[in-house]
């Protein structure tokens, strides 16, 4: 009986560890999706990464080769204020929507240079019209493509809630009792 009940109990351990594994690849993609947000202009949708820390902030979107038409970064800051914006290590142009806190547009510049080739300290410096909190940064073009204008709402929204990502946590572990308790 006590064989028996050892061999239970390393096969219910082997289940768990399957079950953990693969649900990795899983969790990573829900990582993913929440750092992401829906942005809201004009009626038109962009899916935007977003940055809230310094190291991501300074890094943006150099060293990419590209962005997609409806992709975006979006930048959220603590505070507001007139940050300056550059293209240190970007490959292809870009338009900056800057973001007032009632979140309306408080300005846009479009179609930046990357400036390939030059140095940090030749890079031209992008400032807002007005303090901000949030800056958005799309691919070159797009700022058009959204008839964008002063004053326009900005809708923000994450992709997944954190009440939606406790629910899938829960699913896959509600999955993985239905699995073990079926096998038996």
């Amino acid at each position: 009986m006590a064989s028996f009940i050892s061999k239970f109990m390393v096969f219910v351990m082997g289940i768990g560890i399957v079950g953990i594994i693969i649900s990795i690849p899983y969790f990573n993609r829900i990582n993913v999706i929440k750092n992401k947000v829906e942005i809201k202009i004009n009626n038109q949708y962009i899916i935007a990464d977003v940055v809230k820390d310094e190291p991501a902030r300074t890094r943006g979107l150099g060293g990419r080769d590209s962005i997609g038409v409806n992709e975006g970064m979006l930048f959220i800051f603590d505070s507001e204020d007139t940050r300056g914006f550059w293209m240190k290590d970007m490959k292809f142009p870009i338009d900056i929507v800057w973001i007032a806190p009632d979140d309306k547009v408080a300005g846009i510049t479009e179609n930046i240079d990357p400036q390939i080739g030059a140095k940090d300290a030749d890079l031209k410096v992008y400032y807002p019209p007005i303090p901000v909190k949030k800056v958005l940064e799309l691919k070159s073009g797009r700022a058009s493509l959204l008839k964008a204008e002063i004053g326009n709402d900005v809708q923000i929204r994450p992709l997944i809630s954190v009440s939606q990502t406790q629910g899938a946590i829960v699913d896959i572990f509600k999955n993985f009792i239905q699995l073990v308790t079926g096998i038996f």
